[in-house]
């Protein structure tokens, strides 16, 4: 049998979508932008939404997180901005006082599209960047938001060549390593399974690799947000105390909060003081990297 570890959009897909299990004031009042194509590619038209706090003066720069979202199978991943998850994240980055930008992402198509998706993401930053004027954004001071499948295509963009433009990335329940992704989707797969599996170096896997590229910086990385969940998949955990305990060896400004009951997901599937702590600091940690 195949050791498959499934991402939290493909593990909520037959239940009905749910939002984070945290409000504040002002979310349902946020100021949406939707549907802007930023990149077309093979025919598809690949869009994002902006949510801007409802109180927001046109004329007026503000800060923006971007929002990349996990992996999953190409139809689910077709309109996964519009997610409640994500939606829910969008409006409470926007009624912190900042502005989120949530975006659809091709599927790696179990993992056989790496390059595919990093190009996305990379694509995106670079459209909101150039067209930051228009979307009322501050290009000199961006986040990155990312949970599960999405991290190791988030962690490359916020540190591949270690752009002074990211001074903030949280990662909740994510693939550090694309090389534990792998493990997870064919570490005991069998001879048929095995014949799907993408061929990758090791050079290839330290391109995603979190603790590689935290290695290999070029300069102080932007603060990391870590969100672990106690009952993860025991390959992602691992893999994620890994990079933790790199960050600390390199002295990397880094919160991490634990969740020792939560699950993967556990923002969308535990309601309970535990992750309403975490989500408030959260939102705290984006306020003080990008508004201060």
């Amino acid at each position: 049998m195949t050791q498959y570890y499934p991402t939290e959009e493909q593990e909520i897909e037959t239940r009905q979508p749910r939002p984070v299990v945290y409000t504040i004031p002002g979310m349902e009042q946020a100021k949406v932008q939707a549907n802007l194509t930023y990149k077309t590619v093979e025919d598809i038209e690949l869009k994002l939404d902006i949510y801007y706090p409802a109180n927001h003066e046109k004329q007026s720069l503000l800060p923006a997180v971007v929002l990349i979202h996990g992996d999953g199978p190409v139809d689910f991943l077709k309109n996964i901005k519009d997610m409640d998850q994500y939606t829910s994240w969008a409006k409470l980055i926007a009624a912190s006082g900042l502005i989120a930008v949530v975006a659809n992402h091709r599927s790696t198509e179990n993992l056989n599209n790496v390059v595919g998706v990093a190009n996305d993401v990379d694509d995106l930053i670079t459209y909101i960047r150039e067209h930051h004027k228009r979307l009322h954004i501050n290009a000199s001071r961006l986040g990155i938001w990312t949970c599960s499948g999405g991290a190791p295509f988030a962690l490359r963009a916020a540190l591949h060549e270690t752009p002074a433009f990211i001074r903030a990335v949280v990662c909740y329940y994510g693939f550090v390593e694309l090389k534990a992704y792998y493990q997870g989707l064919y570490g005991d797969s069998n001879e048929e399974q095995s014949a799907h599996a993408p061929e990758f170096t090791e050079e290839d896997f330290d391109e995603f690799s979190g603790s590689d590229l935290l290695s290999h910086r070029i300069r102080n990385s932007a603060p990391f947000f870590i969100a672990r969940a106690g009952l993860d998949y025991p390959e992602l955990n691992t893999a994620l105390d890994l990079f933790i305990g790199e960050a600390l060896s390199q002295n990397v400004a880094l919160t991490v909060m634990n969740h020792p009951s939560g699950q993967h997901s556990f923002d969308i599937l535990d309601s309970d003081a535990r992750t309403e702590e975490i989500i408030e600091t959260t939102l705290e940690f984006l306020q003080t990297h990008l508004l201060q």
